[in-house]
């Protein structure tokens, strides 16, 4: 008999597309090989085949594990804190995320749009899937801040959510080049300002010592 050569290494599915997803996000779909995928994991095609039946149904699935673990960290932020604090902490997190060496990758989700758009509907449809929800969710989070008063209320929520989502997504790209911290939290005070209440502004403003001509 042969001597044993050890036991396989372990299929984590979720370490796996952890693993997959760094990949696919230094790399890029194209430049990514499935021999790259099994050197970074350890594993054998085989064991990989298992689940997978190609590179693009793991890239795929590293691009649906990357939305999912965004929207329940975004789920869980929002539900826990006020609406004005809901809006800061998602500005202050994509800030620290944007300036950190990390940030030099940029946004996942729009490296993806960028390599695979036009031309690919899979990809259009979960990039364009995770877009809305984040828009949607800024929106309820809006709403939920002019029903308190917190909010302007002279401005459509939808369209004031939107154009916090194009600022996010900017700053992601911005990241790319490891701008200051003190730069995107100056922006995001911004951002905050104009669509606070008019009152809170003023407020704010007392307290501040700030003066409007």
């Amino acid at each position: 008999m042969k001597p044993s050569v050890g036991r396989p290494r372990e299929f984590d599915p979720k370490e796996f597309l952890n693993t997959a997803l760094e990949c696919f996000w230094v790399k890029g779909y194209r430049a990514t090989s499935l021999s790259d995928l099994m050197k970074a994991s350890g594993l054998a095609s085989a064991s990989i085949y298992k689940l997978y039946p190609d590179k693009r149904a793991i890239y795929l699935a590293a691009l649906q594990h990357y939305m999912d673990e965004g929207a329940s960290r975004r789920a869980q932020r929002h539900a826990e804190v006020s609406p004005e604090a809901a809006l800061r902490e998602t500005l202050e997190y994509v800030a620290l995320l944007s300036s950190a060496p990390d940030g030099e990758k940029g946004c996942f989700t729009i490296a993806a749009a960028s390599e695979c758009l036009p031309g690919d509907e899979q990809v259009k449809s979960k990039v364009s899937s995770k877009f809305k929800n984040i828009i949607n969710d800024l929106q309820k989070v809006l709403r939920k801040g002019q029903a308190q008063g917190v909010f302007r209320q002279d401005e459509d929520a939808g369209v004031m959510a939107q154009t916090i989502f194009m600022m996010l997504e900017g700053m992601r790209i911005y990241g790319k080049i490891q701008p200051a911290i003190d730069d995107l939290r100056k922006s995001n005070d911004f951002i905050v300002r104009a669509v606070l209440s008019n009152s809170d502004v003023n407020d704010e403003d007392v307290l501040t010592g700030h003066q409007h001509d």
